[in-house]
């Protein structure tokens, strides 16, 4: 059997799509509720002023509105491929899918696609939870009442910020919270396949990486001698040991998968 081929992939995504759209839904309504009462509750306090210090200074409500919103995106892509499995409940649909016509690989690609296909949901979640806030306090009558998005788009101080980010992105070793971030990505992935309970590999998967950052903490003030080398040759060597280390996770992760049995276990080794 071919290990890819776009046909067979193609009836699998479908299947998968039919099969999973009550999880897709679910967790759509889910965030639209969570992000609207963040918006609400932020919102509905208003716009002014305080003072602190002597000094006047606006209060600005909406910006933490588009920073929960931030904040989700990135949680949601740094443990995303934890949630692989997620909709699958009962060792029938853990059994369904080891027989399907598909290769190791069609099904792991499948189902790693699961947390990209939750981007888009993400983002119509916000757009809605945007528009309820919009309508409720425009309903109310207050005068300050803008989107989120707008405010993101137009204001001053989200205006500065974005150049702020911008102008770091291109200092030297920008580029380290994406590598970083980018592995912490492959160790959830390897994490969904490794441990057995989808519903709580998240947790395990973290308190694992909690235990090797830890230890890995711990070697290298007790190990490594501090040096004054140059600073593009570490950061250089950094970037390719995070991407080093993702692909291994990634390859683990496959491997893993391949050896996923229908028989409860607590990993899959």
């Amino acid at each position: 059997m071919l290990q890819f081929c776009f046909n067979r992939f193609g009836k699998l995504a479908r299947w998968s799509l039919t099969n999973d759209k009550s999880y897709y839904v679910r967790t759509f309504l889910q965030m639209v509720t969570v992000l609207a009462l963040a918006f609400l509750f932020f919102t509905m306090e208003g716009n002014g002023t305080v003072r602190f210090d002597g000094k006047e200074y606006t209060s600005d409500h909406y910006a933490p509105c588009f920073f929960i919103s931030l904040y989700v995106f990135l949680i949601t892509f740094i443990i995303g491929p934890s949630l692989m499995f997620y909709s699958m409940k009962s060792k029938h649909d853990r059994q369904t899918l080891l027989i399907l016509p598909a290769s190791n690989l069609e099904k792991y690609l499948m189902r790693y696609s699961t947390w990209i296909l939750l981007v888009p949901i993400l983002l119509l979640a916000f757009f809605a939870a945007d528009l309820f806030q919009y309508v409720v306090n425009w309903l109310v009558g207050r005068d300050y009442t803008t989107f989120v998005t707008t405010h993101f788009l137009y204001n001053e101080h989200m205006v500065s910020w974005r150049a702020r980010i911008c102008e770091e992105m291109s200092m030297d070793g920008a580029l380290k919270p994406y590598a970083i971030g980018l592995w912490l990505h492959s160790v959830y992935a390897l994490g969904a396949t490794f441990f057995r309970s989808h519903k709580f590999n998240t947790i395990f998967t973290t308190i694992a990486l909690v235990m090797f950052v830890m230890s890995l903490v711990w070697l290298i003030n007790n190990c490594v001698e501090p040096s004054t080398g140059d600073m593009h040759s570490y950061n250089g060597i950094g970037y390719i040991v995070c991407i080093g280390l993702t692909v291994v996770n990634f390859w683990l992760s496959y491997r893993l998968f391949c050896r996923t049995q229908v028989i409860s276990r607590f990993v899959n080794l």
